[in-house]
């Protein structure tokens, strides 16, 4: 009998323990779901950077041209595709070379005219005295010149002169003004120290490919249409 009381309580001590361990779940150690990184300059999204930090920082500006400075010209150019080419070889060779349309001048030109009148109808009126009269004229219709009435444009100043004199003589208070004719062509426009900055072997072998290409330097100022200084 003494040995079942026995065994009963061993039995029910096993069982005690037993339900103490079962009802704890083992721990698995926590892990960081965050992603490690070195310590340093914290990270800053690019929706909180601001605007400055994500331009482009703009290119250092150039030299300022002086009033001065003379520009070299190439040219000129008659199909602009030449021009083009000679503009992109000089690039390659690191000469901020382009092709530009400039302002030329050509031979002198002699103008006999009618000073400018107050108002558009008024410069009509004198015009339709002066054709009345038998007087080959026409309104200016614009520049400094504007609603002044012309006579004629002359190469030659004898003939422009003749003109004035014999419109004088009728009591027409006539002026006359000498002025380039000017045109536009197309060169290549080398900026100062470009043209200095090639070797003469690029020069020679330029001239060989064409023959008729003309070199000369103006100023930068007048090339550009500007005055810049």
């Amino acid at each position: 009998m003494r040995w079942i009381v026995l065994a009963l309580l061993l039995a029910n001590i096993g069982l005690y323990g037993w339900f103490q361990t079962a009802g704890r779940a083992p721990q698995s150690p926590a892990v960081d779901s965050a992603v490690p990184r070195e310590a340093g300059d914290p990270i800053v999204l690019v929706k909180e950077a601001p605007q400055d930090a994500l331009s482009a920082a703009p290119p250092a500006p150039g030299p300022k041209l002086q009033s001065g400075d003379l520009c070299t010209l190439l040219g000129p150019f008659e199909e602009a595709y030449l021009g083009e080419a000679i503009a992109q070889r000089l690039q390659a060779l690191q000469v901020d070379a382009a092709l530009r349309e400039v302002e030329v001048q050509g031979q002198m030109r002699y103008w006999v005219f009618l000073a400018p009148a107050d108002s558009r109808r008024e410069a009509f009126r004198k015009l339709r005295e002066l054709q009345a009269a038998g007087i080959d004229s026409y309104v200016i219709p614009k520049g400094s010149l504007a609603n002044g009435i012309s006579f004629g444009i002359f190469s030659e100043p004898d003939r422009a002169e003749s003109l004035a004199e014999e419109l004088r003589q009728k009591g027409i208070d006539i002026r006359t003004r000498e002025e380039p004719q000017t045109y536009l062509e197309r060169w290549v426009v080398l900026p100062p120290g470009g043209a200095e900055s090639l070797a003469e072997d690029f020069w020679g072998q330029l001239q060989r490919e064409y023959p008729e290409l003309d070199r000369r330097q103006n100023l930068c100022s007048e090339v550009n249409g500007d005055s810049e200084g």
